[in-house]
């Protein structure tokens, strides 16, 4: 989402891609981590339920949201240049949906993150969590902390009025020899 934000000198065409490509490597590592899921679950002895906790739903709504996102978005913004012309309207009326739904699976994605750790916290430590700060709790508690952090700096980028572009300076001025 902030290729859009930062990569405003490159033509559109290539930040799309660029965009795609990311989504499109994001892809195997949801499938990856959904497959380990199941497999814990059900190789567990005894077996976990598989979703029954809000973590679990919330998660499943995410990916649903990606797939969703990615396939509107591909097919929408790259398979409908080839008639650029005739669709042209169509695809501008698509992008502020696109974008919102965008940035909402990004929150929703966090959102799954954050119950997960809670979830692990509480099965792991139970009750002596709060009292006894291991190691790994305060590794969960600080990517937690990165996490809202994430959460609250990536949506206040890309609604800023503050152009976030690198514009290259050079320290040395040119002189004519």
């Amino acid at each position: 989402m902030l290729l859009y934000r930062i990569s405003r000198c490159c033509r559109r065409i290539y930040v799309k891609l660029l965009h795609t490509v990311f989504h499109a490597l994001a892809i195997p590592c949801i499938v990856l981590g959904f497959m380990a899921v199941l497999d814990y679950h059900n190789l567990s002895d005894p077996p976990i339920p598989n979703f029954y906790s809000i973590h679990s739903w919330m998660g499943f709504v995410t990916m649903g949201l990606f797939a969703l996102q990615f396939v509107v978005g591909f097919f929408s913004f790259l398979l409908l240049l080839c008639c650029e012309s005739s669709t042209a309207g169509f695809r501008a009326s698509l992008v502020p949906i696109h974008a919102t739904f965008g940035l909402t699976t990004f929150m929703m994605a966090i959102a799954t993150c954050l119950t997960g750790l809670t979830q692990k916290a509480f099965f792991t430590f139970g009750n002596d969590y709060y009292h006894s700060m291991t190691n790994e709790s305060i590794v969960m508690n600080t990517l937690a902390m990165v996490l809202i952090a994430a959460g609250i700096l990536v949506p206040y980028v890309l609604h800023s009025p503050i152009d976030f572009r690198y514009y290259g300076r050079t320290l040395v001025p040119d002189r004519d020899i």
